[in-house]
């Protein structure tokens, strides 16, 4: 189906209430936000573009949404994750997650899934136990990554959230033809070190990303390591590629281990 389609489509089917066009500053969510906008603009639907904060994104990455968002007169909102939390929040109890599948959900659920929730059910629904659907436009494809290779069709409707993926078929050419064709500003941080940036929680990194970041964007490295040794003042010191070792999670630091009978603070672990 052509994008077009998928998006009437899911609005004839599911009698969605409004649209939130998902725009992470990835080139993926630009192109999508992009297209559903024009295609929401001609049918005279009602829609917002709206962006997760991680906490923990590059500073690039952010002012470029917020340029485009500006620059085609979309309506932005931003929502964070709750005092307690952050990205930091996490990292300072827990230490870095650690590239995990997962680790990845958990910091999906809890660095932006709950902030999007909370936005749908107060701020868009008549009332939060309303019955009623809201479209979520993501720039989800089929072929993109092995993270996403389970979704298995463009419209997929959970509880009241109706996800719909206008650009499900599209290889990572047709991406790259729609911005020259629209003569979209590209995002920097994408085309310099491969990734948008949106989110660094470490999920899925290595070692290489973590090299581009410190050459390209120090600001953000700077971070990370600031936040390394926060957990290391903790007592999580692994670094941001790597997180807990199996004997860790086993055994966290302060933990009685009751098998050796004595406490995981001892030189065992030195």
């Amino acid at each position: 189906m052509k994008p077009e389609e998928i998006i009437k489509k899911a609005i004839q089917d599911y009698k969605p209430i409004h649209a939130l066009l998902l725009f992470s500053g990835g080139h993926d969510s630009m192109v999508s936000t992009h297209l559903a906008a024009s295609i929401l603009d001609k049918i005279g639907f009602n829609y917002t573009v709206y962006h997760g904060d991680t906490s923990i994104c590059i500073k690039e990455t952010r002012d470029y949404l917020k340029t485009q968002c500006k620059t085609y007169g979309w309506k932005l909102e931003i929502r964070s994750p709750k005092e307690g939390e952050t990205y930091k929040d996490i990292v300072q109890k827990y230490g870095f997650p650690g590239p995990t599948p997962i680790a990845h959900g958990i910091m999906y659920r809890r660095l932006k899934e709950r902030a999007l929730r909370r936005f749908i059910s107060h701020e868009i629904k008549s009332k939060p136990q309303a019955r009623e659907n809201v479209i979520l436009i993501s720039g989800v494809r089929k072929a993109e990554s092995k993270i996403r290779m389970g979704y298995k069709d463009a419209v997929k409707k959970e509880g009241s959230k109706i996800w719909t993926a206008p650009c499900f078929g599209f290889q990572k050419s047709d991406i790259e033809n729609y911005l020259k064709d629209h003569n979209i500003k590209r995002n920097i941080v994408k085309d310099t070190i491969g990734i948008s940036g949106e989110c660094l929680c470490g999920c899925f990194s290595d070692k290489g990303e973590y090299d581009k970041i410190c050459q390209h964007f120090p600001q953000a490295a700077d971070q990370i390591d600031q936040l390394h040794d926060l957990a290391i003042e903790n007592g999580k010191h692994w670094h941001w590629t790597q997180g807990p070792t199996e004997w860790e999670k086993l055994y966290p630091k302060d933990q009685m281990c009751l098998d050796l009978g004595m406490c995981s603070n001892c030189s065992r672990i030195s």
